[in-house]
């Protein structure tokens, strides 16, 4: 038993040298980390702002050099923004189908700290505030490698993202007939968006002893949605993404 244990550890010796060795032709990185996410493109001036998230998965890489290489990867990645926007909607009547018809024309304010002054003694009314965008994608990045010095890596190339889920959040107060509630508003929006948008990532990372430290930016270029909104025709996706990973060469 002892010697089968010996042959198996004396087995393991090549692969775990090979596996510490950064310079192998293919690598595998696993990655874990945050990304903070934005919409760009908006005609209004801080309609949106950051909001933090997650990001893991993995790139395969093959270096054709010292200095060359190019990588594919696949990761879950959140994105998406905060609204900076408050909505009021007073006297309002509940139709057969709990849908809601506003008596009233509704107000909307639109900026950072958003908020509406209104007398919640006056009737019925619904008041949203602290809106959110939750985007989740499986994200696809295929990038070009460049070891510019040690353990220093520039990457740039092309990230296509294929839509898993899409929730508009808000904080929602309604008061009907005298009596006031408290919920969080959660819509299922996936079928208002494009289910695949691209990005150009760009970025940075440093390797040492095989941990790997790495930061991108992912600049899209594609609209996240068609809308008849004049205002947010043209939003895109800005995300900053920070991971550590550990690095196996193969």
């Amino acid at each position: 038993m002892k010697n089968l244990f010996l042959i198996a550890a004396l087995a393991l010796i090549p692969w775990a040298a090979n596996a510490q060795n950064s310079n192998s032709k293919f690598t595998i990185t696993p990655r874990i980390g945050m990304t903070v996410s934005d919409f760009s493109g908006s005609k209004l001036k801080e309609a949106y702002s950051p909001k933090a998230g997650f990001v893991a998965g993995v790139d395969a890489e093959y270096n054709f050099s010292k200095l060359f290489g190019v990588s594919l990867g696949v990761f879950y990645n959140m994105q998406g923004a905060k609204a900076n926007a408050a909505v009021l909607m007073p006297g309002y009547e509940p139709t057969n189908n709990f849908e809601i018809s506003p008596v009233n024309p509704t107000t909307t304010v639109i900026g950072k700290n958003a908020h509406i002054d209104f007398d919640r003694n006056a009737g019925s009314y619904i008041y949203l505030t602290d809106f959110r965008t939750d985007l989740n994608y499986i994200s696809i990045p295929v990038l070009a490698q460049a070891h510019v010095w040690k353990g220093l890596t520039a990457k740039l190339g092309i990230q296509t993202d294929v839509l898993v889920s899409a929730r508009s959040k808000a904080n929602v107060e309604v008061k009907y007939k005298g009596v006031t509630y408290f919920e969080k508003s959660n819509t299922d929006i996936k079928d208002k968006l494009h289910s695949c948008v691209f990005s150009i990532p760009v970025g940075l990372s440093y390797t040492y002893k095989n941990i790997e430290l790495d930061a991108r930016y992912l600049w899209g270029i594609s609209k996240v949605a068609d809308t008849k909104d004049q205002n947010d025709k043209d939003l895109k996706n800005s995300t900053f993404a920070i991971t550590l990973g550990y690095r196996f060469g193969l």
